[in-house]
Order: C-alpha cells, then sequence, then structure tokens
C-alpha cells in the first residue's frame, strides 16, 4: 500500500490524533484516543483495543460496548482466534461480508453475542517491529465492507498508538525507578555524595547532611575532606579521613569516577561512612579484653601457686566460667545467632538437663519443684536442640550459682495461641540480686566491669534471651522481692 489511498479526511485525523498522542502523559489518555480515532477514522459501530501481557492478549479498551469497563476483563492466549493471531504474528486479517470464521471473532470479546459481525479488521501495534497488541474494528453502518484505506489507515494509528504507548510505560517505569533509587539514597546511613572534578558537591543524601552540616550550619572543614579523599585521577579509591575539633569525626570513604562519551571525568561519587562511633565501641571493648585478660591472668597465678587441690580446682572451675562468659560475649558481639531447627521434644530436652544437675542442685539443698513440666508429656516443636539444652543448664545452673542453701527452683508450663510459656522462679537467699531484668542486657554489665562497678562477669541470662530471640520468643525477668525472682520465657512451637 501507498500513502495516496488516504483521503484528505483520513490524513488531518491521523495528524490531529498524533499530536494529541505525543502530548499525553497518561497511558490509559492514549489508550482511549487511539480507540476512538480507530472507530471514528474507519466509520466502524464499535472498536477494540487489546495490550500483550506476558502470554496473553488483554483486552484494555472498547467503544461503541455501552459498557466499556468490561475490557479489560476479558483475556485470551495469543494464537487464539483473529485478535491472538494478529498479535502472535502481526500479520493483519479481515472479515468481509460476514465470510471468516474464528472463535473469537465470532463472539464479542465483551459479553454482547447479540452483535452480528458483517466485517471486520484487526491490525498489530507495532513497536520496534514487534507487536505489542492489536486495534480491532467491526461493522461498517449499512453492511459496507472496510477499505484498504481503512486498513492502511488504522495500521498508521495503530503504529503510532504503539510508540505512545510504549513511550509512557517506558517513563512510568523511569519515574518508578527514579523514586525507588531516591528512597534508597535518601534511607542510606552511609552517606552519598556526588560532587564535579572539582570537587564542587552536586547532590548528596540526608546522611552527608547530618555529618558536614548539622542544623543547617555551613562545614568548612568539607572543602578539605574532599581534597583529601579524591586521589588524583585514579578512577577509584579507598581512604580515612579524621577530622579534629569541632567535628570530631572518623569517616571511612570510597569513591568512584565516572566519565563521559569522551573519556573525561564528569562526576565523583564517594561513599562515606562514619566510623567515630564504632571506633569509640571498639577501644571500649578493648578496654573491656584487656581488664578481663589480667583477671583471667590472676586466676591462673593464682591457681598455680597454690598447694591446696580443693582450691586449685574452685580456682580453675571460676576460669572455665569466666572463659565461657567471653565466648558468651564474643556471639552476643556478634549479632543474630544462627539456629539450625529440627523437630525435637522440648520437654525431652529439659528432662536430659534435669538428671546432669540433679545432685549438684541436691548437694545445695536446693528443691526443684518441676512437676508441670514432668507430667505434662511430650511437647514436640521445632527447635535447636543444642541451643535449648543450654537454655535449660543455664537457667537452673544459674539458679545453683546464685541463691545460698537451701533455696528452690520451681518451673511451671502453659501452652496457648502455637506458644510455649515458662515460668522459672527463684527463690532463696541472693536471687534478688544475682536475677535482676539487668541481667540480659550484656552492655551494661560491660560497662559495669569498665568503670569498675562490678568485678565479676555473669553473661548467661543475656545469652539466654539471645538464644530465644533467635527462636523469635521473648524473655523477661521480673523481682518480686529481695529473695525470689522469676524468669518468663516463651517460644513459638513450629511444627
Amino acid at each position: 500500500m501507498s500513502a495516496h489511498i488516504l483521503d484528505q479526511e483520513q490524513s488531518e485525523k491521523l495528524l490531529a490524533v498524533w499530536e494529541r498522542i505525543a502530548t499525553e502523559t497518561e497511558v490509559g489518555r492514549v489508550i482511549e484516543i487511539v480507540t476512538d480515532t480507530a472507530r471514528d477514522l474507519t466509520q466502524a459501530e464499535r472498536a477494540v483495543m487489546a495490550l500483550i501481557e506476558e502470554h496473553k492478549l488483554a483486552f484494555v479498551s472498547g467503544t461503541g460496548t455501552g459498557d466499556p469497563d468490561k475490557g479489560g476483563r476479558v483475556r485470551i492466549d495469543l494464537g487464539m482466534g483473529i485478535p491472538g493471531k494478529v498479535a502472535q504474528d502481526g500479520v493483519a486479517r479481515r472479515v468481509k461480508d460476514g465470510k471468516y470464521s474464528s472463535p473469537v471473532s465470532s463472539a464479542n470479546p465483551f459479553g454482547r453475542p447479540e452483535m452480528h459481525m458483517k466485517s471486520m479488521v484487526c491490525v498489530a501495534m507495532l513497536f520496534q517491529g514487534q507487536p505489542i497488541g492489536v486495534i480491532q474494528v467491526l461493522n461498517k453502518p449499512g453492511g459496507a465492507n472496510f477499505t484498504a484505506a481503512d486498513e492502511y489507515a488504522l495500521q498508521l494509528l495503530a503504529n503510532q498508538g504503539a510508540v505512545g504507548i510504549e513511550r509512557l510505560r517506558l517513563h512510568e517505569s523511569a519515574v518508578k525507578e527514579s523514586r525507588r533509587i531516591h528512597g534508597i539514597f535518601e534511607a542510606l546511613t552511609d552517606g552519598i555524595m556526588v560532587v564535579d572534578p572539582q570537587g564542587n558537591p552536586l547532590l548528596y543524601n540526608k546522611a552527608v547532611e547530618d555529618m558536614f552540616f548539622p542544623g543547617g550550619s555551613q562545614n568548612f572543614a568539607l572543602t578539605t575532606y574532599l581534597s583529601s579523599v579524591i586521589q588524583g585521577e585514579s578512577p577509584t579509591g579507598n581512604s580515612e579521613v579524621v577530622l579534629f575539633k569541632p567535628h570530631n569525626l572518623i569517616l571511612s570513604n570510597r569513591y568512584v569516577m565516572l566519565h563521559d562519551r569522551h573519556g573525561k571525568p564528569s562526576e565523583v561519587v564517594i561513599s562515606i561512612r562514619n566510623t567515630s562511633d564504632q571506633r569509640a565501641i571498639d577501644r571500649r571493648f578493648s578496654q573491656f579484653y584487656a581488664i578481663m585478660l589480667h583477671k583471667s591472668d590472676a586466676i591462673v597465678s593464682r591457681a598455680v601457686r597454690t598447694r591446696d587441690a580443693r582450691q586449685r580446682r574452685r580456682l580453675l572451675r571460676r576460669q572455665k566460667r569466666f572463659l565461657g562468659n567471653l565466648l558468651f560475649l564474643t556471639e552476643l558481639k556478634s549479632g543474630p545467632l544462627r539456629i539450625e531447627k529440627e523437630n525435637c521434644n522440648i520437654l525431652g530436652l529439659y528432662e536430659a538437663v534435669r538428671k546432669k544437675l540433679a545432685a549438684p542442685l541436691g548437694r545445695r539443698k536446693i528443691r526443684l519443684v518441676d512437676d508441670s513440666l514432668t507430667s505434662h508429656g511430650p511437647l514436640a516443636g521445632r527447635f535447636d536442640r543444642h541451643r535449648i539444652l543450654q537454655i535449660f543448664f543455664l537457667l537452673l545452673q544459674r539458679g545453683r550459682q546464685a541463691m545460698k542453701e537451701g533455696g528452690e527452683i520451681r518451673l511451671s508450663l502453659e501452652t496457648t495461641g502455637g506458644k510455649a510459656c515458662f515460668e522459672i522462679a527463684f527463690a532463696g537467699g541472693g536471687v534478688g540480686e544475682g536475677i535482676t531484668p539487668d541481667s540480659l542486657d550484656w552492655n551494661r554489665q560491660v560497662d559495669r566491669i569498665i568503670t569498675g562497678e562490678s568485678s565479676s562477669l555473669d553473661l548467661d541470662l543475656s545469652f539466654i534471651g539471645h538464644i530465644v530471640h533467635a527462636h523469635k520468643g521473648a524473655i523477661e525477668i521480673l523481682v518480686d522481692r529481695s529473695d525470689c525472682s522469676r524468669v518468663l520465657l516463651t517460644l513459638p512451637m513450629e511444627l
């Protein structure tokens, strides 16, 4: 076909609609404009548009149906009927004088089968040579057939509509991606700054504002900082910059230099991490470990010097507990605990610990009241077997160490809402001081060692909390009296 078969009216309509499509900013409006124009351009009784969505053809708009909203409810397979075939191979198809047999085209996709099809043209909407959908016009007034000029005009409209739709889809995708990147950019706790080759800031996120412009005031260290970070013409680099008073910042930096299409430096992207707090934490723990290692060395020296075998064993047990607490601290500092769950009977694990500690508890004349657990029967769930054994062992061991002779440990259990709720009550002299809410805060215990408030470190309850939280459970310590404390422990019963 050639353009000369278009009449003047069709040409004017196409030019007008191309201008409207070019100025539209919403895909829905372009679909509506193209569908309405298709009907008007070919003088059809109705027109429908369908767009390819994955492996389906979805009817998204229709005119002359009385209910255009139904268009979005119809989806067919590619290759099915006339629209499906056109969408699949991009080849236009026509019905003349009602002669064309198709399971789709013979039925109205908008649910009006009473509408008889006498003539039809269906063309592909081509973008970069590939179909993205189809436009179908049906029935000319008076029973006339669609002409070659109609088909040609419809094809031109379809292709322009495809360009408009894909342009806006690309724009919408770019806007969405830009918003996502901007959100990530602002949410980063690390500072991100973009500067030109001369070191002038072009873009930066809130983290940079907080570091360099606190309260909106100018930070005159910025120029010095940038000159220290960017190392000549090197395309990438790492550095650490210390800003002294009044800034008092230690900044760890990495930069990447971007080049334009001619290979010349255009921008520098700098990632900035404020490591001042981390350095302070590292110094704090270095000080703590130095204190604890000094104490450990003193215990070992005493054990070596003593001639009393019983005293030596007591010191070595103390040293073992001491090292155990340091191991606990290492795991607590390392972040979330890794656990490996398996199906097990949690009360069977308690029973194994009970048997192991029955004799040591008996020697201290500590009564163990646990009828609620021993009479319950098996309680199945998914837990880290080794860690649950640790919980029960450390709880009973802590009670034995914290209370004076003649105390009592009472355990009770309730199961509700898919959770196992344990209450472990410790009654006896010294309990109110040895089992407290502070026992769950390992940072507080470390601070007390560093400041000299305490000479002993007991992280067993902190570590129990670490295990419980790894199982998505909860733990709480209540001190009722100076001689009575309770540990409330909840674990989800996953099956």
